[in-house]
């Protein structure tokens, strides 16, 4: 058994993994928070402990105040201030005299260098592994694809915020980056929550710990959505030159988002996964590391057909 302190554990991959903290009783658990929250606390029945992350001192005392051995970083990695807070946990975990272990904010595909400069963002989580790689923490990295959440929301019990890409289900319209003929890999939040806690048990832990939960194409995930539907789809395909403009096909459920992700962004940032789809870097190996569907037979992953099915049948 041992404790495990969850960071942003009540954001959207957080939260899913608390949900599967919940359903064993192996490790003692609390979440970490940038402030402390009784109400939530109560709500949810998880121990919730406010931390300064950049104050190494104090951050340091939470963690050894309260014997944490494992820290699961949750994180939301979208500016450098929240950067600047999982490095300063990392710091203060390497400082403290009970942290052993520790994973970083990853949760997609096996980012590195090369996507710096198409999605700068990525440069956080790069900022991560170099600090770990500078402690003795033994670290792991989780990559699982692109949730499949977004594909059965808002039927489906998810804790991420709703996106629609690629295939507007409601509207039965899609707009498809390429050939759709690549693989991409599509796992629930709510197994990444169960293959995360499952791995707590490891005798060790491998630089990088894959999970797959379907392997899909969208033009296998469009025939899904028009078989749950009943529909047949208005379908366009962006050659990769469109989307290297950072443009692509607009989809209904787009305009409503536009007054708070304005659309030259929002298309820009689509563009750029529709081009990672189509180019295979959500069809990566788990060859590296440790493939955690092949030591944790028992979990079954739920297929994207099901989360489709169960969303919009």
């Amino acid at each position: 058994m041992v404790k495990v302190a969850v960071a942003g554990g009540s954001g959207g991959v957080g939260s899913a993994i608390v949900e599967a903290l919940k359903q064993q009783s192996s490790h003692e658990y609390i979440i970490l928070s940038r402030k402390d929250n009784p109400e939530l606390s109560a709500e949810i029945g998880v121990e919730i402990i406010g931390v300064n992350y950049t104050d190494l001192d104090s951050a340091k005392k939470v963690l050894e105040d309260n014997n944490i051995h494992t820290i699961l970083s949750a994180l939301s990695l979208q500016s450098q201030e929240q950067s600047d807070a999982q490095i300063g946990l990392i710091r203060a975990a390497a400082a403290s005299s009970t942290v052993k272990r520790f994973a970083p904010s990853e949760f997609g595909i096996p980012y590195g260098d090369k996507h710096i400069a198409s999605f700068p963002l990525v440069a956080f989580k790069v900022a991560a592994i170099a600090e770990l790689k500078k402690t003795n923490l033994e670290y792991t990295l989780f990559s699982n694809g692109f949730f499949a959440d977004y594909f059965g929301m808002p039927k489906v019990k998810s804790y991420l915020q709703p996106l629609v890409l690629v295939i507007d289900i409601g509207h039965k319209i899609a707009g498809i980056p390429g050939s759709g003929d690549t693989p991409v890999t599509f796992t629930t939040t709510g197994d990444v929550g169960k293959f995360v806690v499952a791995s707590l048990g490891l005798e060790k832990w491998s630089e990088r710990s894959s999970i797959v939960g379907d392997k899909k194409t969208f033009n296998e995930v469009l025939a899904i959505a028009e078989k749950a539907t009943g529909s047949k789809f208005q379908t366009s395909y962006d050659p990769i030159e469109k989307l290297q403009k950072g443009e692509i096909t607009e989809l209904p459920s787009h305009v409503h988002v536009y007054p708070f992700f304005p659309k030259p962004a929002l298309q820009g940032m689509l563009a750029l996964f529709g081009i990672w789809f189509e180019s295979g870097e959500f069809d990566f190996s788990t060859s590296e590391g440790t493939f955690l569907n092949e030591r944790f037979p028992d979990i079954k992953p739920t297929s994207l057909e099901k989360v489709i099915t169960e969303g919009w049948a």
